[in-house]
Formats: structure tokens, C-alpha cells, sequence
């Protein structure tokens, strides 16, 4: 009884974990009361019936030949106060891609760090042949020009929602500790769904989304209005957990910094792409505090979602059986398929998560350039389970090229359980690296023994005191340390952060530590 005194305690504020039928939860988080059982292969060729389309198979990772990427040509935006329309730009100035970070991203000789005779050779570089749409600079000098450019794999196109950001009204109606409350009524949270209603053109199904517009928009500083971009966050919201002192303590105690986010173009050995799951209901809430704070961090940010939406940029992919809670895993094999066929030589490093995750970037990048990306690694939350070891998918984990390469070489294999319908993607994405390929979890913990990766949020960490209830079995073979030495100073990730306010607080508390007078 104590122990379940415990776990409800420390999840005060946030709503107790429970099983949901949306992709807002981990696998593990429906039924904290027991464990979860480690997943088997179902090769039951009964479950290949009523599939929806599937993408191609995993032959074209296998394949030695350059594979080019779907050609899609540049949606036309409808014209929006926020958004650069195409009647706004200059179609008359010539311009070529600027020589950046993202001008070639997708030339095979500009990022392979594979060796070609390795068993992870990079076999899904894209041409090194750019053919440019027809030149358009941005009339709104707050942009650079070159930015509104990117790469869909085998041309450079315009990404005509480059800038854009919904309005934010500088004066609140409500205070931010009233935009907690699950069922506020507040129209200057940030949340609401008006603020994402302007229409957009739908991209249409070869559309190859532009991942590294969050990271261009962070380097240009402005949206498309000329407004501060990411847009700025209030001091108020330093203030807002005061009924929830745990999570404060803990960020306190344990000196969680987030490390400045880096303003210059990143090394080509450590670039990073994040990409979450979620739903459309989603989008106005936690999708698009994350694209207000910590997605421009990554090099790469996009979201898996049941409607695409060029904007965040989101984007929905077909899979094998029904949109539910129960067949995550073939969610998240659709996204790695999409992440390989289009992204594979473009980043080093690929983070995979959910959408109540908070992320701390440059504490994620600082930590992976401690390792080789040119190896296979597989990097995360450590749980034992009864038969395979894996990384919970509820604090993400995060794939080195090469190790994502030889999952996506074997995905079809019955070893990985192509058929197998489960909430437990975490777990089959382990069993897969393990057994197909032999990559296991490692220990990702600092040098004080303390963790980087979070399954649970900041004031759970700080009041879990060992009860033996599910997540206990799954650490106790190498232990955990409790209350303001459980959590990383140099701390990736907390997890269950449902509410965009609290995910806005703790950004902004643990990144703008002068910002929020706070005494490290």
C-alpha cells in the first residue's frame, strides 16, 4: 500500500500514467502497477489481411546502388499574414543555395563517414545532383534568403511555410499558472487550437517534409513577421510550479543546466535528427510548445502524426494495420522506413521519442559527440527486461547511423517481428538490434553514476524513495540513485509532460538559468 501511496503522490499535477488509445504515451507507461512482458516475434501471416499500404521493403537498404529520394515539388501557400505566400516573393532575383551547414545536405560525399566495406556501409546516400525550382528570394529582408531553400533529396525546392509562426498576443488574458489547468479557457497560452487554423495546401503523399527548417529559423532569429523566433519566453513562467515543489527542488538540487544551444553550423560527424510520434489533436498543444522550444535545438526535427502539416513540419506515413495504442511498433517501423529512405545520410544521430517528452538538445549533442557516431550504438533509459534488454521508448533513445542502417536492413526479417501487432516498440526495436544485429543498450549514466535519461518527470525523480513496484524491476540489477541524486546535472530528457505550460517552464527554467535568477 505504501508503495502505491508513493507513486500517486509523486505524480500529483500531471495525472496518473494510464493506458490511451493516442500515441502521447510510452509502452511501458499504461500499467505501472505491473511489468510489462518482454515481446516475442508473431510471424502470423493471418495479421497480413486488412494492412494498410505499406512502404517499400527493406531491400533498398540492402542494395549498394545510390538511391535517389521521391522527387516533390513545393506546395503553394495560401497567402496569411504569418506565412511568406508566393506572391510575396521575388520570382525574378536569381539565387543558388547558400554554401551552409544544410546547402548540400544530401551529397553523399559531403556526409558518408561509413566505410564502404563495413556491413553498415551507408547504402541509401541520395544524388550529389541538385536541380534547382525556379529561383525565389523572400521579400522580408527579416530572412535570409538561401534559408527558404532545402533539399528533398534529389533537388533544391522551396518550402514556401519557411517562417512561418501562428501570433502571440504580447498582453495575457489569464495568467500562466491558469494555463496549467487541463481545461482552461484561456486564449493566450499558446495552445489554443484558432492559433493553428490558418489553412494550409496539403503537400500531398510524395511530399519529403523539410526536417531542418526549425534549426534554420533558430539561426535566422526572426519568423516571417520579423518577430524574435523561437518567440520569447516570460519571466512569469519561472514562477509557475510553486505548487509543486518537488519538481523545483529537484532541478535546484540537482544543478540541471541546459547548455547554451550552439548558433554555428554543425560538424559533420554529429548532427543530429529528432523525430517524435503523435496525433493531430496534439498539434496546437504539445507539438507546437516543442517546436517553440527545444526542436530548433536539433539539426533535424519532425513529427509522425495522423495528418500532415508542412508548418511544424509534420507528416503522415502509412503502416501495417490500425492507427491505435496497440501497434505502436508498426508506427514507429513506418517511421524509421521513412527516416531512412529520405534522411539516412544526412545525420549522424537519430532520436526517437514520444510527444509528453521534454528535451534538453544541447546536453543530448554534447554527450553524443563524446561518442563515435561511425559505430553502431544504441543509446537511452536502460530497463532489464525478462528476456532482452532495451532502452524505454519514454525517455527516447537515440540510434547512431550505422545502427539504425542494420535495423533497417533487417526489419522485414522474421527476427524482427515484421507482422507482430504491440504497444511495445521499445522492446522490439531491442529485440531487432540484438538479435539481427547484434547491439545492445549501454550504459549512458555521467561520471557521478547519475542518469541522463528520464522515464518519469522531474518530481517523481525527486520523491521515488525504491518501492518495489514495476519500475523497480527493471533497474535494480545495476541501481539507482534517489531524490537530488537521481538526475544528471547534464540531464537529456523528462518524460509525462503532458501540459505545454509545464513543458515551457521546464525549457525555460533549466536553459535561462540567469533568466529565472536561479543560484547554481
Amino acid at each position: 500500500m505504501s508503495t502505491i501511496l508513493v507513486f500517486n503522490a509523486a505524480l500529483r499535477g500531471y495525472g496518473a500514467p494510464k493506458r490511451e488509445t493516442t500515441y502521447g504515451i510510452s509502452t511501458h507507461d499504461s500499467e505501472p502497477e505491473s511489468a510489462p512482458s518482454d515481446g516475442e516475434e508473431n510471424t502470423d501471416s493471418s495479421q497480413h489481411e486488412g494492412s494498410a499500404a505499406l512502404l517499400n521493403s527493406s531491400s533498398k537498404y540492402t542494395n549498394k546502388s545510390s538511391a535517389s529520394a521521391s522527387s516533390a515539388s513545393a506546395p503553394s501557400a495560401p497567402s496569411s499574414p504569418s506565412s511568406p505566400s508566393p506572391s510575396q516573393l521575388n520570382r525574378d532575383s536569381a539565387t543558388s543555395l547558400n554554401s551552409s551547414e544544410y546547402a548540400d545536405a544530401s551529397s553523399t560525399s559531403s556526409h558518408d563517414h561509413a566505410n564502404n566495406q563495413s556491413q553498415y556501409s551507408n547504402t541509401t546516400s541520395h544524388s550529389a545532383d541538385h536541380t534547382e525550382t525556379s529561383p525565389i528570394h523572400a521579400s522580408n529582408q527579416n530572412l535570409s534568403a538561401n534559408n527558404i531553400y532545402y533539399s528533398n533529396g534529389t533537388r533544391a525546392v522551396v518550402n514556401h511555410w519557411y517562417g512561418w509562426q501562428p501570433d502571440i498576443k504580447t498582453a495575457m488574458d489569464c495568467t500562466w499558472v491558469e494555463c496549467l489547468k487541463v481545461n482552461h479557457t484561456c486564449k493566450t497560452c499558446r495552445d489554443s487550437p484558432t492559433d493553428m487554423a490558418v489553412p494550409f495546401v496539403d503537400p500531398g503523399e510524395d511530399w519529403v517534409p523539410d526536417v531542418t527548417m526549425l534549426r534554420r529559423m533558430f539561426l535566422d532569429g526572426h519568423d516571417s513577421n520579423g518577430n524574435p523566433w523561437p518567440p520569447p519566453l516570460p519571466k512569469e513562467l519561472c514562477d509557475v510550479v510553486n505548487s509543486s515543489e518537488n519538481t523545483r527542488r529537484l532541478l535546484d538540487e540537482a544543478k540541471i543546466v541546459g547548455a547554451p544551444i550552439s548558433r554555428t553550423p554543425e560538424t559533420k560527424n554529429n548532427k543530429l535528427l529528432c523525430f517524435i510520434y503523435t496525433m493531430e489533436r496534439k498539434h496546437n498543444t504539445s507539438i507546437r510548445a516543442m517546436r517553440e522550444t527545444w526542436a530548433p535545438g536539433c539539426d533535424g526535427f519532425l513529427a509522425f502524426s495522423t495528418k500532415s502539416d508542412p508548418r511544424i513540419p509534420a507528416i503522415s506515413v502509412p503502416h501495417r494495420g490500425k492507427e491505435k495504442y496497440g501497434n505502436m511498433w508498426q508506427k514507429i517501423r513506418s517511421m524509421f522506413q521513412f527516416v531512412g529512405k529520405h534522411y539516412l545520410s544526412e545525420f549522424d544521430w537519430f532520436y526517437m521519442g514520444g510527444d509528453d517528452l521534454v528535451v534538453y538538445p544541447q546536453n543530448l549533442k554534447n554527450y553524443l559527440g563524446t561518442i563515435n557516431s561511425s559505430e553502431p550504438h544504441y543509446l537511452g533509459r536502460r530497463f532489464k527486461g525478462k528476456k532482452v534488454g532495451f532502452n524505454t521508448g519514454g525517455a527516447g533513445y537515440a540510434l547512431s547511423r550505422p545502427a539504425l542502417q542494420c535495423l533497417l536492413a533487417n526489419l522485414e526479417e522474421q527476427v524482427c517481428g515484421p507482422w507482430k501487432m504491440t504497444s511495445q516498440e521499445d522492446v522490439m526495436t531491442a529485440i531487432c538490434l540484438e538479435r539481427a544485429c547484434n547491439i545492445t543498450y549501454e550504459d549512458t549514466r555521467d561520471d557521478q553514476m547519475r542518469e541522463r535519461f528520464h522515464h518519469w518527470m522531474p518530481d517523481f525523480e525527486y520523491f521515488y524513495k525504491g518501492g518495489k513496484f514495476w519500475y523497480y524491476n527493471f533497474i535494480k540489477e545495476w541501481g539507482i540513485l534517489l531524490g537530488n541524486q537521481s538526475c544528471s546535472s547534464e540531464t537529456v530528457n523528462f518524460h509525462y509532460i503532458k501540459n505545454p505550460t509545464m513543458a515551457r517552464y521546464l525549457y525555460h527554467y533549466v536553459q535561462d538559468v540567469q533568466g529565472c535568477n536561479r543560484t547554481i
